[in-house]
């Protein structure tokens, strides 16, 4: 028996090599295009070979015989794939049951396994071919013919024990390795043919690059690894002038880059050498040997020796100085025609911003004149007429009050219109002064709700105010006339709009910024501002509604001169606004704020008080001797009767000079009206003149100069107090009753 196994073995194992000449000559050289008629030829070959195999077994007992078609099948399914494995499969199990015997369904089994286990190797151990592929083949060997000697239980029961008693060992120590080695046999075919492929394509590939590299339009070159020239073809020559004796053997660097490139270039090249790799594409200049610079672009490879060493470059390059040139050309006439464009385009920037502001110059200009010409001329109709009603004899007291009461309104309205047109054109020359000056603003937030508190309350509406600091920490250094005119204005505007609701004013003092600054506001619940329209109302002759219907007066200077002034004090101006909705019931409400800096005199304690100047001087009914300075005689009138509470015959001066003389003569004189601008002597000038001989004497400026500035000069020159033109008579008497009790 066991000269029967090796006779069966060396059978098998000639056969096998056979199989493997089969693998070598026919399948690995095209194995990728193999088309499916031919994987079913070399199925065929393959199961010609099994049935061979199966021919020269080795036999254990009639009908129970032995050969190495596990080898073939396993191997095949692993190497030669589905379609031929699986036709040497079909045709080794149909030879197999035309032989009969007891062994049948075990020769089955072992075809149908092992061809089987050969393809899933194929499948789920696609990398098998690594550098482990010894114990890949061995584990399938194993794995293939454990399963082999499992199949035994498909033989009669008697046979079962006495068959694996035999065939254990052979199979284990003989079967599994030979499937390893005719795999390493089949898998070293393939590798030496992959060698040969290489081969074949390094020498096209060399033959290729040669071809390339001596091309007559692309630069080639062969650096060695100290910069030394090895190669280069004939078009470089032909482009820089030189001959192939002039550079090979010597130093790229120092002959064809430029010197302000050298150092950076070689610093690349030094890098490329260490680290095995250079820049794949790169552009730099290069010299002619006339010194004309020719610019390339360049493909770099690290050339290597067997050992990985780097022994140098190769590098193929384009001659791109004519398309650099171009470039340059076209960038310099882009840049050219851009800085036209930018030109041409600023231009019309500016003029539509010209025509832009022309057309809205045009719109303003017509709506300002036409709001003046109806500011100005509804008052002054007023005036006019109401005085010429006041001309009949027949009016009774009751009409004669109201006609003059119309007339005082017109008058109070044209005269804070003529007001804010001053204003406004002292702004925009820029000749508007800041007098700085401590002041009290709890007092001035009390003055402006004194002042409006009767006018607010007739409408129906709630007026209020908030104080934030105590009095001792509320003098501050501003200007106080400024800061007066600002609240006056928006107080005067929430009045206008208001109609019903709260009006409230105040102030918080915001100390998280810095500095740290007083914010101010003026809230009122009138209809409200259209958000479109809070972009521009603080604009110059803007308002909150333009058209001719709108039922406000106003020529729309009060906030810009608010704004105007704010920014003067150093801070800003804003306004927030939710419009009524009359469907909804939702009320309007309007909130403006500005800031001043919050600016004080270090440790200065102040205790303010809201009390009246007193001389200690008090008067009775026409006991007291006034001087009027006036030199328009209606004027004069007018004071006259203004004071006859106070003096039925007060002195007249009609220029600075006499006014001077009858202070000198009337030394007992209790105060004095003085005019500013008078003939021969101007008011400031009769002033100081009074000054030199009575410090003590009352002197009240009561002049038309109303601007910004007019009051400090009135006091600067020696006035005690000042009134401007038009005033009432219940301000003229408030200013005296100021000064002297009653």
């Amino acid at each position: 028996m066991k000269e029967s196994i090796l006779i069966g073995l060396l059978q098998n194992t000639a056969i096998l090599l056979a199989f493997s000449l089969l693998y070598q000559n026919i399948w690995i050289k095209n194995e990728a295009t193999k088309s499916i008629s031919a994987k079913i030829v070399v199925g065929l070959v393959l199961s010609c070979i099994g049935i061979i195999l199966m021919s020269t077994p080795w036999m254990l007992i009639p009908g129970i015989a032995f050969d190495m078609r596990s080898v073939l099948l396993s191997v095949s399914g692993l190497f030669f794939g589905p379609i031929p494995t699986i036709i040497a499969m079909l045709v080794t199990g149909i030879v197999r049951v035309t032989m009969g015997g007891e062994g049948l369904w075990m020769g089955l089994a072992i075809i149908i396994f092992s061809g089987t286990i050969g393809l899933l190797w194929r499948r789920y151990r696609p990398n098998w071919k690594s550098k482990n592929y010894y114990l890949e083949l061995l584990a399938m060997g194993l794995v293939v013919h454990i399963i082999m000697l499992a199949s035994t239980i498909f033989l009669p029961s008697d046979k079962i024990f006495s068959t694996l008693k035999t065939i254990a060992l052979p199979i284990i120590f003989i079967y599994a390795p030979a499937t390893m080695l005719l795999g390493v046999l089949l898998l070293k075919q393939y590798k030496n043919w992959q060698n040969e492929l290489a081969q074949l394509q390094l020498k096209e590939y060399e033959r290729r690059f040669t071809q390339i590299l001596e091309s007559g339009n692309i630069v080639s070159l062969m650096l060695n690894n100290d910069g030394s020239i090895n190669f280069c073809n004939d078009y470089i020559l032909r482009i820089t002038g030189y001959e192939k004796e002039e550079v090979l053997g010597k130093n790229w660097f120092e002959i064809f880059v430029p010197i302000d490139e050298r150092p950076k270039l070689k610093q690349l090249f030094s890098k490329g050498m260490k680290i095995k790799e250079f820049s794949k594409n790169y552009e730099n200049k290069i010299l002619t040997k006339t010194g004309e610079q020719l610019y390339i672009l360049w493909y770099n490879i690290a050339l290597k020796s067997d050992e990985g060493e780097v022994m140098g470059t190769a590098s193929i390059g384009v001659n791109v100085t004519e398309s650099k040139n171009h470039e340059k050309m076209l960038e310099e006439k882009n840049a050219e025609i851009k800085a036209q464009n930018e030109s041409l385009k600023k231009i019309n920037q500016e003029l539509q911003i010209a025509k832009e502001r022309a057309e809205k110059s045009d719109l303003l200009k017509s709506a300002f004149l036409a709001n003046m010409s109806h500011e100005v001329r509804t008052p002054m109709n007023s005036i006019l007429g109401f005085s010429g009603l006041l001309k009949e004899s027949n009016l009774v007291n009751e009409k004669q009050k109201r006609y003059i009461g119309v007339i005082e309104h017109s008058g109070k309205r044209m005269l804070n219109i003529i007001n804010d047109i001053l204003t406004i054109s002292r702004i925009e020359s820029g000749t508007v002064e800041v007098i700085i000056s401590e002041f009290n603003i709890n007092e001035q937030i009390e003055s402006l709700f004194t002042s409006f508190k009767d006018e607010i309350e007739k409408k129906g509406i709630d007026f209020n105010y908030k104080n934030d600091l105590p009095d001792s920490e509320a003098m501050i250094i501003s200007d106080g006339e400024k800061f007066y005119a600002i609240f006056l204005n928006l107080i005067k505007n929430a009045i206008k709009f208001t109609n019903h609701g709260t009006i409230e004013f105040g102030y918080i003092l915001k100390i998280d910024v810095e500095p740290a600054e007083l914010e101010f506001f003026i809230k009122d619940t009138g209809g409200g501002i259209p958000q479109e329209q809070l972009e521009f109302i603080f604009e110059r002759f803007r308002q909150g509604s333009e058209s001719l219907t709108r039922n406000y007066e106003g020529a729309g200077l009060g906030l810009s001169i608010s704004k105007a002034y704010t920014e003067l004090l150093g801070g800003k101006i804003w306004a927030e606004s939710e419009e009524e909705n009359l469907s909804s019931g939702k009320a309007g409400k309007t909130t403006f704020y500005f800031t001043i800096p919050y600016d004080v005199k270090p440790n200065k304690k102040t205790d303010m008080k809201n009390s009246t100047y007193e001389t200690g001087k008090t008067h009775q009914d026409n006991e007291m001797k006034i001087l009027i300075v006036e030199d328009d005689v209606t004027s004069e009138e007018m004071l006259e009767i203004m004071i006859e509470d106070y003096c039925k015959a007060p002195l007249v001066a009609y220029n600075g000079l006499e006014a001077v003389q009858l202070c000198k003569d009337n030394p007992d004189i209790d105060f004095v009206l003085m005019d500013i601008k008078l003939p021969k002597l101007n008011g400031y000038e009769a002033t100081k003149q009074i000054r030199q001989f009575n410090k003590d004497l009352i002197i009240f400026a009561q002049t038309a100069y109303a601007l910004p500035g007019d009051r400090e000069k009135a006091i600067e020159a020696g006035c005690n107090d000042y009134i401007s033109k038009p005033y009432s008579q219940s301000e003229l008497t408030g200013l005296i009753n100021k000064y002297f009790k009653k």
